[in-house]
C-alpha cells in the first residue's frame, strides 16, 4: 500500500514538473532546444527502463492491456454487428429452408387433390351405410379411419335410439290390450266361447 502512495506522489510529481517546465520553456523558447536533446528519450533507454523498472513495466502493461481490450471490445462489436446476422440468417435457412412459390403451389394441389379423394371415399361410405350425404359434415374425420370409426358409432347410436322407441312402442301397444282374433262372424268373441266351439 506504502509503494503504491509512493508511486502515485512520484507520477504526480513528475506530472507537475513537466507541467511547470513547458511554462518555462514558452518563456524562454532559446532554452528549450538547448534542453530537449537532453531531455529526449531514446527507444534503448525506454526499453531499458521496461526491462529493469517494474513500476515502469507495470504502468506500460495496464496500459497496453487497457488499449487492447478497448480495441478488441470494439473490435468484436463492429464483427457482431457486420457479421452476426448474416451468419445467423444463413444457418436458419439451411436448418428451415424456405420454400419457393412453386413448392408451395405445389403442396396446396396436393392437400386439395388428398381432399377431394377424402371426400368422394366418405360419400361412397354413405352411400354403402344407406344414409343422407348431409349428415357428411357430422361424421367425416381427418382421415378414412376415423370417420368409418364415427359412422359405425353413429349407427350404433342411431341403431339403439330406433330399437328403444320400437321397444316402447310395442310395450305402449301390448299395455292397451291383447290381440283378440276374430270369431266366426268375423267380430272379436270371447275365447272361451270359440274354443268350446272348436271343441264338439
Amino acid at each position: 500500500m506504502e509503494d503504491e502512495e509512493k508511486k502515485k506522489k512520484e507520477l504526480k510529481d513528475n506530472v507537475e514538473g513537466s507541467e511547470s517546465e513547458k511554462l518555462v520553456d514558452e518563456e524562454n523558447p532559446q532554452d528549450v532546444e538547448e534542453n530537449s536533446s537532453a531531455s529526449e528519450i531514446t527507444l534503448e533507454q525506454f526499453k531499458n527502463a521496461l526491462e529493469n523498472n517494474i513500476e515502469c513495466k507495470g504502468y506500460f502493461d495496464s496500459l497496453s492491456d487497457k488499449t487492447v481490450n478497448t480495441r478488441l471490445d470494439k473490435g468484436i462489436e463492429s464483427w457482431k454487428t457486420n457479421n452476426l446476422e448474416n451468419i445467423l440468417n444463413e444457418e436458419i435457412n439451411k436448418r428451415y429452408p424456405q420454400k419457393s412459390e412453386t413448392e408451395i403451389e405445389l403442396e396446396k394441389t396436393q392437400e386439395e387433390k388428398k381432399q377431394l379423394e377424402l371426400k368422394i371415399q366418405y360419400q361412397n361410405l354413405m352411400a354403402e351405410n344407406h344414409l343422407p350425404m348431409e349428415l357428411l359434415n357430422f361424421v367425416s374425420g381427418e382421415n378414412l379411419e376415423e370417420t368409418v370409426n364415427k359412422l359405425e358409432k353413429f349407427n350404433n347410436i342411431i341403431g339403439g335410439i330406433i330399437e328403444q322407441h320400437r321397444q316402447a312402442w310395442v310395450n305402449e301397444w301390448m299395455k292397451e290390450g291383447s290381440y283378440v282374433p276374430p270369431g266366426d262372424n268375423g267380430s272379436p268373441n270371447d275365447y272361451s266361447q270359440d274354443i268350446w266351439k272348436m271343441m264338439q
